[in-house]
């Protein structure tokens, strides 16, 4: 069901042609990586006072999120891309008419975090503040993906009801590939830092780099767990 809904009309034509099947995700990644400057245009949309630094702060997920959401345009079957274009410029209203979902959504995940720290790792808030700030962004980075994919699956309509719930059950099975792919892109960071300036990366950069690596790991997540919903919709087919 849906609190809102985040399809407008569009007059404007399918930019993808070639999609392979409705959703290609490797090429909507391969838009989102060919596109830096457009990524930076985004974040200062998002955090035009550059308040918050940290690469994985709210402001940054949904400039990624956005990001996404112009890629998938651009790795979408026609019939589709007709349908998402300008779902970008859209989000963001979306994500505060769904602000009461997404409050809940992280009262449940801080009350699972609070339970994980004291079964798994014998502590707390105060006694691993890191572990504690890592587990929240976890909460926070699955809880935007949420909305995000119901944005996709309200843009698409109700024939594609169900969408966002089959896109998180695929993600559900995929924890280790997630993490695999989070620590594949910190590594491959923090060579890239090491390559220009010579150096080991300092614990600062080393911490920026887990947090780049996180946010993209998650978004990518997104897109390939909505490559794969649609794949498998009979009404995407």
């Amino acid at each position: 069901m849906r609190s809102g809904d985040c399809r407008k009309a569009s007059s404007v034509s399918p930019v993808s042609n070639t999609a392979t099947g409705p959703l290609d995700s490797d090429r909507v990644l391969r838009w989102m990586r060919d596109h830096p400057d457009r990524l930076r245009e985004l974040l200062v949309e998002e955090d035009p006072g550059d308040l918050d630094v940290s690469p994985a702060s709210d402001a940054a997920i949904r400039a990624h999120l956005r990001l996404a959401a112009e890629g998938m345009v651009h790795g979408a079957a026609p019939e589709l891309a007709i349908l998402l274009e300008g779902m970008a410029d859209d989000l963001d209203d979306w994500f505060e008419e769904e602000q009461g979902l997404f409050d809940h959504q992280i009262a449940l995940g801080e009350g699972a975090i609070a339970l994980e720290e004291h079964l798994l790792y014998q502590g707390d808030a105060e006694s691993d503040p890191a572990l504690h700030q890592a587990l929240e962004r976890r909460v926070r980075m699955a809880t935007w993906n949420l909305l995000f994919l119901r944005c996709i699956e309200s843009r698409l309509g109700p024939i594609h009801d169900g969408l966002a719930d089959a896109a998180l059950e695929w993600t559900a099975t995929r924890g280790r590939d997630l993490m695999t792919m989070i620590l594949t892109m910190d590594q491959s960071q923090r060579a890239a830092i090491e390559q220009r300036t010579g150096r080991k990366p300092t614990r600062d950069e080393q911490v920026q780099s887990g947090q780049v690596a996180a946010v993209a790991a998650y978004v990518r997540m997104a897109i390939e767990a909505t490559a794969h919903a649609l794949e498998h919709d009979p009404a995407a087919t």
